[in-house]
Formats: structure tokens, C-alpha cells, sequence
């Protein structure tokens, strides 16, 4: 079938583990490293403890793991839960020219699904590849600028495809059951930016969701409904028209199986939105080499792109942990106090700081136009700061710390891993998880992964 997702999902359902080349193999398992960390590290926020509460009362299957938990629940409702806790912290991957968060959606639809069918660690290491690729390329297609600019989440709306392509992989769909699964994704598609205006803690639902749905869209199609083929670029309901004013179809089909995109993937170092990140390492920088303190500070002016402006400067002065995440003065104030912005950075205790919100107030943050102008294949940022005393200091990020141009070293993803899961799982439980994930593709099943995720 000559159609975009026709195209796509012939090469999901002809590419095996022996086409995929070693470095995205290694990147894979790196992808799913960093998922995992992040997901076990959210299991406590409260919406997600009172969220597995409500949802294990109705639904009291036991099939799958909930990550980091001891409940137990359907794959539907465990692959939602999942990726609900990969995003809560806020640390979880992202691509830059799609603006997705893929791992918090693929990895846990592709492990919990791969648990449920008792699939290989080839299978599985497949299936993540195959549903980071579609996500990436559909979200680089719909073009990143203009679908957020129209109040579109692009996690929710394009990793939906990504988890049915990983689902379908791992069901063994031929290509016409393909084809349905990613049009149904396509209708499931969603995720709106209005949480900005009032900090509602429901960012974290978009991942499940879209685990979920793509999920439930290549079980649909094994069973026999069929999707919209034409779903990305048809005149009357296509996503791409629906969902954006200035998009590409052939990015989402352009060297398919020669250019791996999951090589582009950025690891965050820091618990907060992306776009608050190159200002954490520009004010950090003058924290370390000028030894800048919060009583030296007059004034703070980030210069950024418009995305950032209007994703992270929406308050001075965050009333939750989600306006914190999303808030660049409060991120670059805590970072300059604390010299760190990690989970502990963003509790309920320490935005109440009132020290804190008297030097995010001295942040402003404008759209500077060359910025603008290389997102999103740079995410890049200007800090200047004035101190009391007349001086000034500036520094440029380009490539913020965790970008695939400046990535973080294995140890250091190592190490986050382990800040991350400390207090949820033992510390020879969380190296039994690193080596079994290093050694994926030996695994007859994936069961012994699954079973080491289980609290």
C-alpha cells in the first residue's frame, strides 16, 4: 500500500533484529534503562498512588506488573500506569525535531506487552526500535513549531503511533493489520497544552494514554477492525492538516531503514521540561567557574526560542510540582541555590522556598529570533546575569547537557538510574535490572526482566 502508514509499516513488519546495527541496539537498551529509572522514580507522586488505587479496584486482573509496584493489573491497564510513571518526574527522553517524550510511551507499552505475550529480548529490542522510529518521524512530519503552537502535546498525539508500531511488531501483525493499527493510533491521537494554565498534574496521562491506545489499536487490528490507511495525509480528517499548519509527508518515510533516528534521542540530566534545561546548565556554569551565589544576583535574563518562552514563562512564581517543571525562572533559581535540579528540587517543600521565589522573580525570559530560528534542531539558550555589584556575566548553550550532540556517558546514565530507583528498589536489584537489560538480546523471554521491575 502506497500510503504513508502503508509505507511505514511494511518496513516495521520486514525489519528483524539482524537489521538493525549494533549502535541502535546499544541505544535501545540505554532507551530502556533510562524509561525504567524514570518510571520507578514516579510510582509516589500522589495523583499516580490514588490513580493505581482507583484503577486496581475496577480493573483486578493480575497479568501484568506495574512497575515498581506491587499491584498487579490488565496489560491495558498496566501498559497506562507505566507510562504514566515515566513522565512524572519530568526526566524521561526526548527528540528534538519531533518535541516527543517516545521512551515514556513506547518502552512501556513494548515491555509491558512483551511481559504479557512472553516475547524474547530480540523481540523486544525490535519493537522499541521500530515504535521509536514511527514516532520520531511522524513527529518530525506534523513539524514541532507548528503543531505546538496550535496547543498540541506532541507525546500524546504522535507517540500513539509509536506504541501501536511497537505493539504490532511484538503481535506478529502482517502489514495490512499494521496499516489499521497505525490508523487507529491516529484517531486516538491526543494532548492539549492547556494544563499551562493551571498547573493540572495530567501532563504524566498523555504517555499512558498513548501506551495504551496503541496498545489497544494493534489488538483491534489482530482481531480484524480495520483503520483509516490514508490517516496521516488525508484532505478531510488526516492528522497532518487536522494538527498543524506547516507540515513535511516525506520526512515520515525519507530513508527509512538507512537513517536511524532513535540515534538522535537526548537523555535529561535535570527533572524539569527540556526547554528550562540550557538555562540550568548556563546559570550552573556560573555557579562553578565564577562562583555565583543567589545574593550576587541583580538581575537574570534567559533569551531563548518562542517555545520555550511560551511553555516555561507562564509564572514566576510555580503553585505546584507541575508549574515548577515548566517554569525556567523557577528552575535556573533553585539550580543557582541548591547547585542541583533533581527530583529533590521540585517537592512541595521546597517551591514554598520564599527565598527561592524572590530570586526566580529577578528571571525574566524573552524569544530571542536566532534561537527561534534553529529550533527544533537545536534547543539553545543565552544567560546573561547582572550582580549587585555591576558586573555582568554571560553564557551561551547550545547543545544543553544530555543532547545526542553532547550525551551523557553510560556511567552517568548509570548513575541517574540508580538516584532514580534508590528507595523503591534495592541496590542489587537495580544492577541485576542494568546487566539483564545489557544482555537483552540473549533472553529467551523477557520474564526475568519483567520480574526484577516488580516492588
Amino acid at each position: 500500500m502506497n500510503t504513508l502508514t502503508g509505507i511505514l509499516a511494511q518496513y516495521i513488519h520486514k525489519t528483524t533484529f539482524t537489521d538493525l546495527p549494533e549502535p541502535v541496539v546499544t541505544q535501545a537498551k540505554q532507551c530502556l534503562i533510562d524509561t525504567i529509572g524514570c518510571s520507578l522514580a514516579g510510582v509516589h507522586f500522589p495523583e499516580i498512588v490514588g490513580a493505581t488505587k482507583e484503577l486496581t479496584a475496577v480493573d483486578t486482573q493480575t497479568d501484568c506488573v506495574i512497575w515498581g509496584m506491587s499491584e498487579k493489573a490488565s496489560l491495558l491497564t498496566a501498559a497506562l500506569l507505566n507510562g504514566v510513571t515515566s513522565h512524572a518526574v519530568e526526566m524521561d527522553d526526548v527528540h528534538k525535531t519531533s518535541k516527543t517524550h517516545t521512551g515514556a510511551v513506547v518502552i512501556p507499552a513494548a515491555v509491558t506487552l512483551a511481559g504479557y505475550r512472553q516475547a524474547s529480548g530480540k523481540e523486544l529490542l525490535t519493537a522499541i526500535v521500530m515504535g521509536y522510529e514511527s514516532a520520531y518521524r511522524i513527529g518530525t512530519g506534523i513539524n514541532a513549531s507548528a503543531h505546538r503552537l496550535q496547543g498540541w502535546h506532541a507525546t500524546g498525539v504522535c507517540c500513539t503511533f509509536g506504541s501501536a508500531a511497537a505493539a504490532g511488531k511484538l503481535l506478529h501483525l502482517d502489514e495490512a493489520q499494521t496499516v489499521s493499527a497505525l490508523g487507529m493510533a491516529g484517531t486516538q491521537s491526543s494532548g492539549l497544552w492547556a494544563l499551562t494554565m493551571d498547573g493540572a498534574t495530567c501532563k504524566k496521562l498523555y504517555m499512558g494514554k498513548a501506551a495504551q491506545s496503541g496498545i489497544l489499536s494493534a489488538l483491534l487490528a489482530q482481531g480484524g477492525m480495520t483503520g483509516p490507511a490514508y490517516v496521516l495525509e488525508a484532505e478531510d480528517g488526516g492528522l497532518f492538516r487536522a494538527a498543524s499548519s506547516n507540515y513535511r509527508f516525506e520526512a515520515v518515510t525519507e530513508k527509512l531503514g538507512e537513517r536511524w533516528d532513535i540515534l538522535k534521542a537526548d537523555r535529561k540530566p535535570y527533572a524539569c521540561c527540556r526547554s528550562a534545561q540550557p538555562p540550568i546548565d548556563a546559570i550552573l556554569h556560573m555557579r562553578r567557574e565564577y562562583g555565583i551565589r543567589p545574593e550576587d544576583v541583580a538581575s537574570i535574563r534567559v533569551n531563548t526560542y518562542d517555545i520555550a518562552v511560551k511553555q516555561c514563562f507562564n509564572t514566576k512564581r510555580p503553585k505546584n510540582v507541575v508549574e515548577a517543571q515548566l517554569c525556567i525562572p523557577y528552575t535556573v533559581a533553585v539550580a543557582l541555590t541548591d547547585g542541583a535540579a533533581s527530583p529533590r528540587q521540585f517537592t512541595g517543600e521546597r517551591i514554598a522556598d520564599d527565598a527561592l521565589m524572590a530570586l526566580a522573580a529577578k528571571v525574566d525570559v524573552f524569544e530571542d529570533s536566532a534561537f527561534t530560528g534553529r529550533y527544533p534542531q537545536n534547543w539553545g539558550c543565552q544567560l546573561i546575569l547582572k550582580t549587585v555589584d555591576g558586573k555582568e556575566y554571560e553564557q551561551t548553550i547550545v547543545n544543553a547537557k544530555g543532547d545526542s550532540d553532547n550525551p551523557l556517558s553510560f556511567d552517568d546514565l548509570v548513575g541517574k538510574f540508580t538516584t532514580l530507583a534508590d528507595g523503591v528498589l534495592p541496590a542489587e536489584r537495580q544492577k541485576r535490572i542494568i546487566d539483564c537489560i545489557m544482555n537483552l538480546e540473549k533472553q529467551e523471554t523477557v520474564a526475568n526482566l519483567v520480574g526484577l521491575l516488580e516492588k
